[in-house]
């Protein structure tokens, strides 16, 4: 079987997910979709695609495509997706799934009507060492969940400052489209402590911040910021376990990627992309890193490509009839993580039981 595939979106589309369809087996592009139809015709024949359009809802009535990629802005996703569904597509949407927990309830009632396969983009459940933590966890191996703690801060650059510092206004700064640090990173955090645990996430507390007030566009016109680049909460799970979330895109010193899971019988740490280290009560980490089989296969050579070439082969397998190797978020799942974020935007906590 071949599985022809649409890609709504010329951003991260273009950048992660049209080069890692390459490394997918029985997965054919056979179009692709931007705002700007020059924009969609550079990149469809950049990537040798038959078709190109200027809007995403052409894309998803094209005759020839079986699954749609929403890769658009935030704001577009709960358009874009309903479109696929109406039109018997199978759809896997990036995260964050809408802007509001409304928008990703009305994507899931015309998801329920329809024939297609429903799915969010939640890759990291299936980077090999975030995949081995959940195994780990549901086998016991360090007890009872008691809290996680869960951080990204990047690294400097070689001038030393972080790249947000000086990034140009785009849709990422705006709130009405969808950006922010939240949305970007903190809805994958989210999913993963539900991953993890199994449970779900019965109360929030913690916000969001914006520091950069300002940005430059392209024409050098200054430009509000409106999107948060600071989110900072604490989510109580219904096993009991506590997680707490920290995001910043601004800070000059941080570890990456970082995450700390505490057991009653031990600890879990994930470290950057790859390193997984698992201690057991009062005795030294131990490295049970899982080697990754695409290291440098993929380009961009990051965890976000190489995890979404594993959840598109799964994707394929299960379409063509083959039982699934992972756990792929569904449409619940995320509107599970919107309402999260719905709840950190408030200006007060709440509770989601």
């Amino acid at each position: 079987m071949t599985l022809r595939i649409g890609v709504i979106g010329t951003g991260f589309g273009r950048r992660v997910q049209l080069p890692a369809l390459r490394l997918v087996p029985g997965a054919q592009v056979t179009a692709v979709a931007s705002g700007s139809l020059e924009r969609a015709r550079a990149v469809a024949a950049e990537f040798d695609v038959s078709h190109a359009f200027g809007s995403g809802e052409a894309l998803a009535r094209a005759p020839d495509v079986d699954l749609v990629i929403v890769s658009s802005t935030p704001d577009a996703h709960a358009r874009h997706a309903v479109a696929a569904l109406e039109a018997g597509k199978h759809v896997l949407c990036e995260k964050p799934m809408a802007l509001t927990a409304r928008e990703a309830e009305r994507m899931i009632e015309v998801a329920a009507k329809s024939n297609g396969l429903a799915r969010i983009d939640h890759e990291l459940r299936y980077e090999p060492n975030r995949r081995k933590a959940q195994q780990l966890i549901r086998a016991g191996a360090i007890g009872s969940v008691w809290h996680i703690e869960v951080v990204l801060k990047p690294y400097l650059r070689g001038d030393g400052r972080p790249q947000a510092l000086d990034a140009p206004w785009s849709w990422w700064y705006d709130a009405a489209r969808g950006g922010g640090i939240l949305g970007a990173v903190g809805s994958h955090l989210i999913d993963l402590c539900r991953f993890w645990t199994g449970t779900e996430v019965v109360e929030v507390q913690g916000g969001v911040k914006t520091f950069v007030a300002e940005r430059f566009d392209e024409q050098h016109v200054a430009r509000p910021v409106t999107a948060d680049d600071f989110a900072g909460f604490v989510l109580r799970l219904g096993g009991g376990a506590v997680a707490t979330v920290t995001l910043s895109t601004v800070a000059t010193h941080g570890p990456g990627h970082f995450a700390q899971i505490t057991g009653s019988e031990g600890t879990l740490v994930l470290t950057g992309e790859t390193r997984l280290e698992i201690g057991r009560r009062v005795a030294e980490l131990e490295d049970i890193s899982v080697p990754d089989d695409l290291w440098e296969r993929t380009s961009p050579n990051n965890m976000w490509s190489r995890s979404f070439v594993r959840l598109m082969r799964d994707l394929v397998g299960v379409l063509d009839g083959r039982p699934a190797t992972g756990e792929p978020a569904t449409f619940h799942d995320g509107l599970a993580v919107q309402r999260v974020m719905d709840a950190v935007r408030a200006p007060r906590g709440a509770r989601l039981d």
